[in-house]
């Protein structure tokens, strides 16, 4: 008996009692297989077989798209969509393209569409195959006879188109019961301004938020300043937290809140306010409680194997080489209410962004916005500048890391590059800071 390869591969993967995902981002493509380690073989085939080559069946991909259609069509996703349309309209160039298509244009993806990707960007110098909880040799030795076929392909960094930020403002259509925002300004450097991305991540948490019928408990952040400053203080504000969508070289940071329908400019002046209020260095208690709850929820994600291997080859795809969790955790004990400051301050530099839905979002005045934020004048807003080096002798790790950027390790050949965990936490990192 005969299956259609999709339901063939879910047969496969339910007789190795594995777990199977797949997720893609502006930037990358990742697929993992989480499996006993008695059934790596398999399923190492079925995941470099499954991805170098698909058969798009065009029943299997008219009913994806299908779904992909009602999802789309879902109220539930309205922040989801809200937060693709800011960034798509933030940024022109490569960046500025979709990443969920629109309803109308899932027409065009079609089993030759989907093949021809996959053949132009599934090539040997783009592809990282990485495992946690095995040996190094030991993964080479089983993929090295399934991908050695693979051609070299271009480098990414030499076909990637070039994108410029631009600021927006976005309005989504549809109705909502609450005025849903998101204020963001750009941080140049993104994941690759690793000192600036773990200021980045700091200032998340610091921010914090969360809603307002938010049962409370252990790490829920309702002593965060956004808690503490908005959803404590404002009765008519129904979420508030903070927001971050971080690429390779370029990245958005800022505020997401929803509120009663009548106060949605109010809203937006009080987001600003926040941000603002960081442009000076926050108390230390608050400062040290934000880099303790980063390094708590990076050291649980690290838990999972499947979180581990997939974040080890994202780090290579993005740095050419592996951070240590370690050198992670020194850098963010090293950073102090003055980088958070002058983060701040060369955020606010930047000309901001502003999405919304709902009742009310659509007369906010983002005119006004941007003139707010002209007074705020820095002439150098590369990366990493502006950032003092950290006490002691932690700038060697930042000039290691630098290094390593500059310098390669890890790259790509025509069958890939591999890289693994043999699941020693010591040696793990979170490149997304969970």
């Amino acid at each position: 008996m005969s299956f259609p390869p999709a339901m063939s591969t879910h047969l496969q993967v339910e007789l190795l009692g594995a777990n199977i995902a797949a997720n893609g981002s502006r930037e990358q493509m990742g697929y993992t297989v989480d499996c006993l380690r008695s059934f790596l073989p398999a399923a190492l085939e079925l995941l470099c077989d499954c991805v170098i080559n698909p058969a798009f069946v065009e029943y299997d991909v008219e009913e994806q798209k299908t779904r992909l259609h009602m999802l789309l069509s879902n109220p539930d996703i309205q922040l989801t969509l809200l937060t693709e349309l800011l960034v798509r309209e933030a940024y022109s160039g490569g960046l500025g393209h979709p990443l969920i298509p629109d309803p109308t244009n899932l027409q065009h993806l079609t089993p030759d569409a989907l093949a021809q990707f996959v053949k132009q960007n599934y090539t040997g110098k783009r592809l990282v195959l990485a495992g946690a909880g095995l040996q190094h040799q030991q993964l080479v030795d089983l993929a090295a006879p399934m991908l050695e076929r693979l051609p070299a392909g271009q480098d990414a960094s030499e076909i990637e188109p070039a994108s410029q930020y631009r600021g927006t403002h976005a309005y989504l259509p549809g109705s909502a019961p609450h005025a849903n925002l998101i204020l963001a300004f750009e941080y140049t450097g993104g994941w690759r301004d690793i000192q600036g991305s773990v200021i980045m991540t700091v200032l998340t948490y610091l921010l914090g938020g969360g809603n307002s019928f938010s049962s409370g408990g252990p790490g829920k952040g309702m002593h965060s300043r956004l808690y503490t400053r908005v959803l404590n203080y404002h009765n008519w504000v129904h979420s508030c937290s903070s927001f971050s969508n971080t690429l390779n070289n370029t990245g958005l940071m800022g505020i997401q809140a929803s509120c009663d329908p009548p106060f949605a400019q109010k809203m937006l002046d009080v987001m600003c306010g926040e941000l603002e209020s960081l442009t000076r260095p926050p108390p230390a208690e608050q400062l040290e409680r934000a880099k303790l709850m980063a390094l708590s929820l990076i050291q649980t994600a690290l838990e999972s194997k499947a979180a581990s291997a997939e974040d080890l080859g994202r780090q290579f795809l993005t740095y050419g080489h592996r951070v240590n969790l370690r050198e992670y955790e020194q850098m963010i004990h090293a950073v102090s209410g003055k980088h958070i400051a002058e983060f701040t301050r060369r955020l606010l530099s930047s000309t901001p962004s502003l999405a919304a839905y709902g009742e009310g979002a659509d007369k906010l005045d983002y005119s006004g916005l941007v003139q707010r934020y002209k007074q705020i004048n820095y002439t150098d807003r590369s990366v990493n500048s502006g950032f003092p080096a950290p006490a002691g002798g932690l700038q060697t790790v930042f000039d290691k890391l630098k290094q390593g950027l500059t310098g390669g390790g890890g790259g790509g050949s025509s069958s890939g590059s591999f890289s693994s965990s043999s699941g020693d936490r010591s040696n793990s990192s979170r490149r997304s800071f969970i």
